[in-house]
């Protein structure tokens, strides 16, 4: 099912001990070859940064992970006719790069049929990408030190392994800025929706148990452990996240075997299944029960999978970014956590 969801990354500069200013303001003065000019307006810096990116995307070859088997390209049009709607956009006085680029898999040999007529078929070649379009936002406080990354992919399919590559290479600048770190983020706003609708489907604790534990008597020479797992799964209703929580003490004091509990088992993992869209989540019983849904689109927006599609998409990551930015940095900008 082509599904379209939601992945937001931060990402956080890697400043050399050299570096004159921690910050995107000053990377992207270096990677402009402006670091030494003064008396450059903002507004200036991240134009020139953003042409530099879109120069770096929209390349003949198209930029491609080897280790993932992705690539991804960006068709910016000429935009001599006013009326031509560019596919990145910049919006400097929001800090923000958005738009569609045009990513897939490669390296696999397959063959295109035809579902009209079978015996009309066409190899497609090693080299050949399958592709389609997916939409991203860039957040590039020039302040801070982090950026925010929202990469928009499909239950089949994502690119979300090169776009990563991708901004790992364009925000290093030599002597000044190493490769930066990027790392997932689960906005709160998601992660409390999907806990009020959806219920545990499943929870599985798995350890394992010496065979004198297990067994009611020695009956192995060998002193060789057990691999256990108890998995218990909710009735056709569930339980709330809420009354899981509330019952979790009592389920880790269930007995098993001979002075054994489920609680001692080294792995306590759940299952969350949200009612609305039928998505799953796992989550950890021992750690906190923190979870990490995925933002699935369908959830909050009425797709048809037509190009309107992305306009929609848009909209939504504009607001989720500033619920993201309340916790990614400092009221004021500028300090951060």
């Amino acid at each position: 099912m082509h599904d379209p969801k939601l992945t937001a990354y931060i990402i956080r500069l890697n400043p050399a001990s050299t570096c004159a200013e921690p910050s995107n303001r000053w990377l992207f003065r270096c990677l402009i070859q402006k670091a030494n000019s003064v008396a450059l307006e903002d507004s200036f810096i991240y134009m020139e940064a953003f042409r530099k990116l879109l120069k770096k995307l929209d390349q003949q070859q198209m930029y491609a992970d080897t280790t993932s088997k992705k690539c991804m390209t960006a068709h910016q049009p000429n935009l001599i006719d006013p009326s031509v709607e560019p596919n990145i956009k910049p919006y400097p006085s929001s800090n923000i790069i958005a738009g569609r680029v045009e990513g897939g898999s490669f390296g696999r040999k397959r063959n295109k049929t035809s579902t009209l007529n079978k015996t009309n078929r066409s190899a497609i070649a090693k080299d050949d990408a399958i592709t389609d379009d997916f939409y991203f936002l860039l957040y590039t406080p020039l302040d801070s030190i982090k950026s925010i990354l929202l990469l928009q992919s499909y239950s089949d399919d994502s690119i979300d392994a090169v776009m990563k590559k991708f901004f790992k290479e364009f925000f290093v600048c030599s002597g000044q800025f190493a490769k930066p770190g990027i790392e997932r983020f689960v906005p709160e706003v998601i992660i409390n929706d999907f806990k009020d609708g959806a219920v545990i489907s499943n929870f599985t604790f798995s350890s394992e148990v010496p065979s004198e534990t297990l067994l009611d008597e020695p009956v192995l020479q060998s002193k060789l452990p057990f691999k256990v797992t108890v998995k218990i799964e909710a009735s056709s209703n569930g339980l709330t996240y809420d009354e899981f929580k509330a019952a979790n003490d009592s389920i880790q004091r269930i007995p098993f075997a001979r002075r054994l509990t489920l609680g001692i088992f080294s792995s306590k993992k759940g299952s969350l299944k949200d009612k609305r869209t039928g998505k799953t989540t796992p989550f950890d019983i021992s750690d906190n029960f923190e979870i990490q849904p995925t933002i699935q689109l369908s959830k909050y927006l009425e797709l048809t999978g037509g190009p309107a599609d992305f306009a929609l998409i848009h909209e939504y990551c504009i607001q989720l970014l500033e619920s993201i930015k309340l916790e990614i940095y400092m009221q004021n900008a500028v300090q951060e956590r």
